[in-house]
C-alpha cells in the first residue's frame, strides 16, 4: 500500500502546476514554524489603477517562499460584471524593491502573464477544487457575474524569482523587502453585460507566510558566511516586450540584453476583442500559418513551425516550452485553434541544460536581436505580447550593497 501511495504521489508532483501543489513543510528538531501575516499600507480599500505595498522586514528566520501568498478580498462593482478566469486578472505589475528603494524585480502585465500559464497547465477540475475557486477559478457550472459582485477571499502564490524559486529566503540578509501590486483597469480585469462600467474593488490586503525560526547556534553560522562572503540568490524571471503585427508576412525584432534567455512565449490578441468590455481581454487569436526564430543568425527551429492541422505542431512546441505540462483547461482544439477568442499561445524552449543558469545567451549583445519570422493567410490587426524567461542572480553584500545578474 505504501508503495501504491508513493508511486501516486510522484505522478501528482509531476502533472500538477507549482500553485496547486501543496508542500509539507520540512521538519527539523532544531526549526520552529509559524505563519504570520503583513498587512498593506493604506487602504484599506483598493480601486483599479491604486498601488498597494506590502513591506517584509528583516528578520532572524527564513522565510519559506512555498508558503508565502497573496490575501485580498474583492468584488466587482454590481452583477452586470464579473471577473476574468483567474483572480490574478487585477494584478497588472508587480514590482519588488529593497529597503533602500532600489528596483529589484518587474513583473509587467503580470495578469496575462499567469493567464497563460493557466491556460496551459491548469485543468478544469482543479479550478473546481476549493484552492482553485480560491484563487477566483469559476467552477464548471458557475455563474461568474454572480460569483464576481459578492465579496469572497482570494488567496494566490506569488510568482516572482525573489519570492518563489528559493525554498527558504533569509529575510535578514536582504535587509527587508517591499511589494508593490499595482491593480488593472477594470477594462482588463473585468467582461461585462447590458452595457455595464468595468469595475471592482479589492480591500483587507495581506501577504502571509511561514517563517522558520532558527537556534542561536544555526544564526551564529549563517552571520559568519554572509560576513565573509555575503548570499546569493538564483531564480527565474520575465521580460515583456510589445511587437506589432500587422502585415500577413512580416519579420519582428525583440531586443533583449538578457545574459541566459530560457524560453520565449508570444500571444496574439485581436484589436477588437481587446477594445470590447463584454469580451475577455486575455483571449488570443491563431491567424499566423506558421512561425520560426533566428537568434543571432541561427534558425530555431532549422524550419518553420507550422499552425495548421489543428496547430499541433505548435503544440508540441508549446509541450517542449512548458516542460511536458500541458494539461490546461485552455488546450482543447476548439479554444487552441480559435480565429479570435481562444487561447493559442507560440512557445519556445531556449534552455540548453538543465543547470542552474542554463538559458541562451546569444542576444546579450547590443548588435543582436531576436528576430520572429511570421506568415499569414490573413491581414493581421493585432497586439502581439511576448515574454522572455530569464535567469537572474541576485547578490546581497555585507555592505548593503545590491547586485542583480541577469
Amino acid at each position: 500500500m505504501s508503495s501504491t501511495n508513493a508511486q501516486f504521489s510522484q505522478v501528482l508532483s509531476k502533472t500538477l502546476p507549482p500553485e496547486m501543489l501543496f508542500n509539507l513543510p520540512k521538519e527539523s528538531v532544531y526549526a520552529k514554524r509559524q505563519t504570520v501575516q503583513f498587512t498593506a499600507q493604506g487602504g484599506p480599500e483598493f480601486a483599479p489603477g491604486n498601488s498597494i505595498s506590502v513591506l517584509l522586514p528583516p528578520r532572524d528566520d527564513m522565510m519559506d517562499t512555498h508558503c508565502t501568498f497573496l490575501q485580498f478580498s474583492a468584488k466587482t462593482t454590481d452583477a452586470n460584471v464579473a471577473f476574468c478566469d483567474g483572480i490574478f486578472s487585477v494584478i497588472d505589475r508587480v514590482r519588488i524593491y529593497s529597503a533602500s528603494g532600489a528596483l529589484l524585480e518587474e513583473l509587467l502585465y503580470y495578469n496575462l502573464r499567469q493567464r497563460i500559464e493557466a491556460d496551459v497547465t491548469v485543468p478544469q477540475y482543479l479550478k473546481d477544487l476549493c484552492l482553485g475557486v480560491a484563487q477566483g477559478y469559476f467552477a464548471s457550472g458557475a455563474d461568474k457575474f454572480a460569483v464576481s459582485s459578492g465579496l469572497h477571499r482570494y488567496m494566490l502564490p506569488i510568482k516572482s524569482a525573489l519570492l518563489a524559486n528559493q525554498k527558504h529566503l533569509p529575510m535578514k540578509y536582504t535587509g527587508g523587502i517591499r511589494v508593490e501590486f499595482t491593480l488593472a483597469p477594470g477594462s482588463d480585469a473585468c467582461v461585462v453585460k447590458n452595457n455595464a462600467i468595468p469595475g471592482y474593488t479589492v480591500k483587507d490586503v495581506c501577504i502571509v507566510l511561514d517563517l522558520i525560526k532558527l537556534n542561536d547556534q544555526q544564526i551564529a553560522v549563517m552571520d559568519a558566511a554572509f560576513k565573509k562572503q555575503g548570499l546569493k540568490l538564483f531564480g527565474t524571471t520575465y521580460n515583456h516586450h510589445f511587437l506589432n503585427y500587422s502585415v500577413p508576412n512580416s519579420t519582428l525584432n525583440i531586443s533583449d540584453r538578457s545574459a541566459s534567455q530560457k524560453d520565449i512565449l508570444l500571444l496574439f490578441r485581436n484589436n477588437a476583442v481587446l477594445n470590447d468590455n463584454a469580451k475577455d481581454s486575455f483571449l488570443c487569436a491563431k491567424t499566423i500559418t506558421s512561425y520560426q526564430f533566428s537568434v543571432a543568425g541561427r534558425l530555431f527551429p532549422q524550419r518553420p513551425i507550422r499552425c495548421d492541422n489543428y496547430a499541433s505542431e505548435a503544440f508540441v512546441e508549446l509541450t517542449n516550452a512548458f516542460h511536458g505540462h500541458v494539461i490546461g483547461a485552455g488546450l482543447t482544439v476548439d479554444k487552441f485553434n480559435a480565429p479570435a477568442k481562444g487561447t493559442f499561445v507560440v512557445g519556445r524552449d531556449l534552455e540548453s541544460s538543465r543547470t542552474v543558469v542554463s538559458g541562451d545567451k546569444s542576444c546579450k549583445s547590443p548588435a543582436v536581436d531576436m528576430q520572429v519570422i511570421l506568415t499569414s493567410s490573413v491581414a493581421p490587426n493585432q497586439r502581439v505580447d511576448a515574454f522572455i524567461g530569464i535567469d537572474v542572480v541576485y547578490e546581497f553584500l555585507p555592505t548593503g550593497e545590491i547586485n542583480i545578474y541577469k
